[in-house]
Parts: structure tokens; C-alpha cells; sequence
């Protein structure tokens, strides 16, 4: 048995307060986790960093993700993937980890991508709205979806959605070429 309310004591009421949301965040039932990162990990980051704290106690508190959130976890990725970076954004670190180790990297071992990253991000959100909800007798929670053009999604089936642009820059998709001994078509064609 786990005393649970020695260990909000022993924690502290700003970490209680930022659980549910780093929980969300770095992995749960209905969220993936990042690759390679454990919770230990993103919980002794947050524990040490009151930016981080104050980001994952916000995650959660509405159904958007401000910007200023969402730069605050894009720094706490780039601190999870690489501890004493001064890098703070998501796509720069990628790139200076792929030049780094000369392209001969894996790609669970780089961080996602700004774009997925916010994907990820908004899919946590809704998460830990969800729990932050949970004691009230009707919570307000949205019936359904909107696309990017804030067109009603209702009726249509849901799908993760990964990323909102392109995998990467139109520069190195068109360097991209099938490697195929015959002629592809297009089914064949490799994805993205």
C-alpha cells in the first residue's frame, strides 16, 4: 500500500498541482509517449525547473494550449533530449543532433518535430482537461471537433493526428527518391 497523501507532502502541492498534466503529457493510456523518455526523468526535470512546473500545472486548465505553454514544454523537450542544451526549440535541436552525430542517427532518438510536438502537446491537453474535470457533475467538455477552418467534424471518425504540415521541408522530400528495381506507381511509391 502507498500512503498517497505522505507522498503529496513529501512532493508539494505545485508538483501535485502539475501531475496531471506531465502525466498526460509524457505517456498514459491515451496518449503515446515520446521515444526513450521515461517519467522519472521528465518529473525530476520539472521538479527543478519552476518554468516547467508552471507549464505542466497549466496543461490542462482549458481546452487550448497558449503559446507561451507550449514554448515552455518545447523547452522541456529540448532539455529531455539533451540535458545541458541551450537550445530551446524542437526543430533546431533536431538538427543539431542529426549534424552532430553526422546523420548517423536513429530517429527514436531525436526529438519530435515543433509541428508533432504541438500534436502531441494538444492531444495531452485534452487529456488532462479531462481528468482536471472529473469532480464536476457536468463538466463543459466539447462535443466534437473542429478542422483548422473551424469546420464541425462531427460524425467523422477519429484519427490521430500526427502532424499538421509536411514530414519535412520540400527541399528534402524532393532529394527523397524510390529506390524500386522496376517502375512504382503510385501505391507503391514510399510514404512520408
Amino acid at each position: 500500500m502507498i500512503d498517497v497523501g505522505k507522498l503529496a507532502a513529501v512532493l508539494g502541492s505545485g508538483v501535485c498541482s502539475a501531475l496531471p498534466g506531465l502525466h498526460a503529457w509524457s505517456g498514459c493510456d491515451t496518449v503515446s509517449a515520446l521515444a526513450s523518455q521515461g517519467k522519472i526523468k521528465a518529473l525530476k526535470l520539472v521538479q527543478a525547473n519552476d518554468l516547467y512546473l508552471q507549464a505542466f500545472t497549466d496543461l490542462g486548465s482549458s481546452w487550448n494550449v497558449p503559446t507561451d505553454v507550449f514554448n515552455s514544454i518545447q523547452a522541456f523537450t529540448c532539455q529531455l533530449y539533451a540535458r545541458n542544451t541551450k537550445i530551446v526549440g524542437a526543430n533546431s535541436l533536431r538538427y543539431h543532433m542529426f549534424c552532430a552525430k553526422k546523420g548517423q542517427i536513429e530517429s527514436g532518438q531525436l526529438p519530435p518535430c515543433e509541428d508533432s510536438l504541438m500534436q502531441h502537446t494538444l492531444r495531452a491537453n485534452y487529456q488532462a482537461a479531462i481528468w482536471r474535470r472529473s469532480l464536476e457533475n457536468l463538466p463543459d467538455v466539447p462535443a466534437h471537433q473542429q478542422d483548422m477552418a473551424g469546420n464541425s467534424m462531427m460524425g467523422v471518425s477519429l484519427k490521430i493526428r500526427w502532424m499538421a504540415g509536411l514530414p519535412a521541408p520540400d527541399v528534402v522530400l524532393n532529394l527523397i527518391s524510390c529506390t524500386c528495381r522496376r517502375t512504382c506507381r503510385p501505391s507503391d511509391a514510399p510514404a512520408y
